[in-house]
């Protein structure tokens, strides 16, 4: 696939929590076809959970450290997810390859582009949506009659599944580097491993009541979203899961309530803001429900998020933490990052207070300065 006259560079993307056999495969057939090679690690600043238990420099030092010999020069770069918007996410690839081609002084019509991955589930629809790239598809690499994945070496380490053949399935040195983490960073593997057994329970309750209706039931939840004084009102979480996460206040339906209600009722348990709810409901300035099939690692829960304003005022009203939140507190709109946020909880805020996205192209600069 090499060309004299045009520099190639492969494109991965990937999430890699943990790296695996089958994404040393990928780097390895994209650094044979191509001059470079460009991993882009998605879900790269989300919290840490069961789906995501590595930060991005944890997974980027791990890559490093198993992706030894390739045939090409390998860089890896953050990608921002924006779960509600495909073409959002799109255009941040397209950001990050052009930002890429840019810092390497590189021309860009001299740059060809393939992108390359293999097509496992519904998660790789994407290499559909980039029609400028060559497509450079790798057939899925198996054992045992399964698509090798990391969710499966995650389950098998946190969960403590079986792990006779773990060095088969995922590869020795994969093995290693994440086995090496675990023993380094005690106190985040018990916060994922305890995440991770919650999650498993509360999935085994909700299939059983699928299979006495025959159906799949949606979980029902409300989030307020509460403003003042440029700042937003969040709660440390105190319960799993996302236990020690900033999140929005919010929690369950009851039966005999609407979702203005619940929220209203969820808002004052957690923070004890100290505002009559029939106040509260006259500063509700919009509402959205947020029903991504991926928002959850619990399963299907939706939610309807309801932006309350209160008037602007110093000092801001007073809250203080309770129920299952360990803390309250009024975090200003430009000190809010995804990195510590609950599941889809930094989406909702930006879809209602759009000043607080992340600079993307930002977050770009600073790490291609450190290339």
């Amino acid at each position: 696939m090499k060309e004299s006259d045009a520099r190639v560079l492969a494109v991965m993307i990937g999430r890699v929590n943990p790296v695996t056999k089958a994404h040393i495969q990928i780097l390895e057939t994209a650094a044979r076809a191509a001059d470079d090679v460009l991993l882009l690690v998605g879900s790269a600043y989300r919290s840490r959970s069961f789906r995501n238990p590595l930060t991005f420099d944890e997974r980027k030092a791990l890559v490093r450290k198993v992706a030894t010999g390739l045939d090409a020069r390998l860089d890896v770069l953050p990608l921002i997810d924006t779960l509600y918007s495909d073409r959002a996410w799109a255009a941040n690839v397209r950001m990050a390859v052009k930002a890429y081609i840019r810092a390497r002084n590189w021309e860009e019509d001299g740059v060809k582009v393939v992108l390359t991955g293999f097509e496992k589930d519904k998660s790789s629809r994407y290499l559909k949506w980039f029609p400028e790239w060559e497509a450079l598809p790798i057939e899925p690499l198996k054992h045992g009659g399964r698509v090798i994945n990391a969710t499966d070496l995650r389950r098998a380490l946190f969960l403590d599944e079986p792990q006779a053949d773990l060095i088969d399935s995922f590869g020795a040195a994969p093995v290693a580097a994440f086995k090496g983490w675990i023993d380094a960073n005690p106190d985040a593997v018990q916060t994922v491993r305890d995440e991770a057994l919650y999650i498993q329970r509360y999935r085994e309750q909700t299939a059983a009541a699928e299979q006495v209706f025959g159906y799949p039931i949606p979980i029902n939840t409300a989030d307020a979203v509460v403003v003042q004084s440029g700042h937003v009102l969040m709660v440390r979480r105190g319960v799993q899961p996302g236990k020690g996460t900033l999140a929005l206040p919010g929690g369950h339906l009851n039966r005999d309530e609407t979702a203005d209600q619940a929220a209203i009722r969820e808002l004052r348990e957690e923070t004890r803001l100290d505002v009559p709810p029939g106040l509260l409901a006259n500063r509700i300035r919009a509402r959205q429900v947020f029903d991504h099939p991926e928002r959850s690692e619990r399963g299907w829960v939706r939610t309807e998020a309801f932006l309350f304003q209160l008037e602007d005022r110093n000092p801001m009203e007073k809250v203080k933490g309770a129920d299952d939140a360990i803390k309250a507190l009024w975090v200003p709109l430009d000190q809010i990052t995804p990195d510590e946020i609950f599941e889809d909880h930094f989406d909702i805020l930006q879809h209602f207070i759009p000043e607080i996205a992340v600079s993307y192209s930002s977050i770009l600069m600073a790490q291609l300065q450190a290339l």
